[in-house]
């Protein structure tokens, strides 16, 4: 199994390159309509591909401080997912930042970065409104996406046409998400939260990133079946532990060895809970009296 690391500050490279066999997904590949949660089904998504135009039933827009995360479903569990560090209209290049597409079914996807040349112009998406009073947002974007799993190429596939008009949106603010910490004892102040769900192999990982203003990051991660009102360790076996953790800063990632998290409460679309870490590295870190709530 492929570890769990999670940093938004680079998510363009994050979903591509991190996670080879990673999607991200609802769990249950299906998406529930839930009023003032950001889910939707007015306004429009649509792209062309293989030679078929393919239409969203629901949508997810949320707006945070840095960042503008645009989810579009089908029943069927096929999703889009476009997430660019940048919370106003312009154009963003599709190989730093995430263009996806997942088919149904499937732990891998189409994403908008070639792993074999990083650099190349794979497409891009325009913001070109966002209207803070009706609070909609529309744009349009296309892009060369290639398989994720590198193990077993596929034909990369073009993506084009693609438009998203006056889908609704929530800001970060309003989804209620709280994140909390301290760093060597002095509070880590979020300005941006992420929390996503992510297949790797058999297991769906909830993958949870703190970003304050200097662009560093905490990051928790940990398997969807946990249990409420259970202590996970965290140990140097990746590969093994139930929960997982770093901090980064500008001197890169640091990855937690030791520590716990607690899951307080878990659903099938929230999760709560505390943690504290120490990482590794010649300058150890040690992150103490952790806190999350997020919707995932």
């Amino acid at each position: 199994m492929k570890s769990i690391q999670f940093r938004p500050q680079i998510f363009v490279l994050f979903l591509a390159t991190l996670f080879a066999s990673c999607v991200y997904e609802p769990i249950d590949g299906t998406v529930e309509s839930d009023p003032g949660s950001g889910e939707n089904t007015s306004g429009e998504f649509k792209a062309d591909f293989s030679g078929k135009t393919w239409t969203a039933a629901e949508t997810e827009v949320v707006i945070s401080e840095n960042f503008i995360e645009i989810a579009a479903f089908k029943s069927n569990g096929e999703v889009f997912s476009l997430i660019i560090e940048g919370a106003s209209e312009g154009t963003y290049a599709a190989n730093i930042n995430v263009l996806a597409y997942v088919p149904a079914d499937s732990e891998y996807g189409y994403w908008g970065l070639n792993d074999n040349n990083p650099d190349e112009n794979t497409g891009s998406i325009t913001i070109t409104k966002i209207d803070t009073e009706k609070k909609t947002i529309s744009g349009t974007f296309q892009f060369k996406g290639y398989w994720s799993d590198y193990d077993n190429p596929r034909t990369p596939i073009q993506f084009t046409n693609g438009v998203f008009t006056d889908l609704p949106y929530i800001t970060e603010a309003e989804t209620n998400d709280s994140f909390s910490a301290k760093v060597g004892g002095t509070n880590f102040v979020s300005t941006d939260i992420m929390a996503e769900v992510l297949g790797v192999n058999t297991d769906d990982w909830i993958a949870i990133g703190a970003e304050d203003a200097n662009m560093n990051v905490i990051s928790v991660s940990l398997k969807s079946d946990l249990v409420a009102g259970t202590t996970y360790s965290i140990t140097a076996n990746r590969s093994t532990d139930d929960v997982q953790a770093s901090y980064e800063d500008d001197n890169g990632e640091h990855v937690a060895v030791s520590g716990s998290v607690t899951i307080v409460s878990i659903t099938d679309d929230r999760v709560k809970g505390t943690f504290s870490f120490t990482t590794n590295g010649s300058t150890s870190f040690n992150i103490t009296e952790g806190s999350f709530d997020v919707a995932y």
